[in-house]
């Protein structure tokens, strides 16, 4: 992959990186909820979460996004770049690429935790399939003791890495929350990414929490209301001005628009009225 096209489609990467990122957060916190109520995670929606390599889930995406974002040779590095050795199937020959901090910690987070959660969907299925197994042949009369009581606590010891598992997982991802604030920095002008956090509102909430206001500032500094403009412009881009404009009302009604914002709405109001005039 060149870096005049990555360069190209880098909006593009962004708001996946965000979008996927969002969407495995929120799957994760609800299997740390379900074992928090039940005390097991669902393999099914893990494996889908995961998916397979010639059927990737999300996660996988947000792994193979987060590798061709951050894992580029570049002939500009920033001033803070560090120089890492990137394993197998690296672009560079010699298997190194340049990285900056932020960079590197946040595609460490992302492949972390991707991993986890391998071990975690294979802690799933011991428990959906041999666990149950194991409680079905301590019922059968013919096992006795001797030949089961060794084998009774692996059920528990499966719980115990699902529970270690989790935490490690929703622990790396909220940091990684933290990183992606500063690595969006120079993204305030990504049109793509606006219209995703404007039209996935409540999920983008959710998920950053009480590190929204920081992914607010540091996309927009002392303009957040920038987001719908931006985001309704991408909507024009798109051909859909009525998608367009009922995002702008719903930021007017929750006051976050801005002046420019607000013309913008006044020109789709305006054009809408002409198109229904009689002619």
């Amino acid at each position: 992959m060149s870096e005049r096209w990555l360069l190209a489609r880098k909006a593009y990467f962004v708001r996946d990186l965000v979008r996927d990122y969002c969407m495995v957060y929120h799957g994760v916190e609800q299997q740390h909820r379900l074992f928090t109520r039940d005390g097991l995670v669902s393999y099914a929606a893990l494996r889908d979460l995961l998916g397979e390599a010639n059927r990737k889930g999300v996660f996988w995406r947000l792994k193979d996004t987060a590798h061709h974002l951050f894992r580029q040779t570049t002939d500009n590095p920033p001033e803070d770049a560090i120089l890492l050795w990137q394993y197998a199937g690296s672009a560079s020959p010699s298997g190194l690429t340049v990285q900056s901090p932020v960079e590197a910690l946040l595609d460490w987070c992302i492949g972390y935790a991707f991993h986890e959660c391998a071990k975690l969907r294979e802690d799933a299925f011991q428990r959906q399939h041999y666990s149950n197994r194991l409680a079905q042949l301590a019922r059968t009369p013919a096992v006795t003791g001797d030949l089961y009581d060794p084998l009774s606590e692996l059920s528990l010891q499966t719980n115990e890495s699902s529970a270690r598992e989790l935490q490690r997982i929703l622990y790396v991802l909220r940091h990684g929350l933290f990183l992606l604030t500063r690595y969006l920095g120079g993204q305030g002008n990504n049109r793509h990414l606006a219209r995703w956090l404007a039209v996935e509102d409540d999920l983008a909430r959710r998920t950053f929490a009480d590190l929204y206001p920081a992914l607010l500032q540091s996309l927009y500094g002392q303009r957040p209301h920038r987001l719908f403009r931006l985001a309704a412009e991408n909507l024009l881009d798109a051909g859909r001005p009525a998608q367009a404009r009922e995002l702008l009302l719903r930021a007017q009604a929750r006051q976050t628009l801005d002046e420019e914002g607000l013309s913008l709405l006044h020109s789709l109001e305006a054009g809408e009225a002409l198109e229904r005039a009689p002619s």
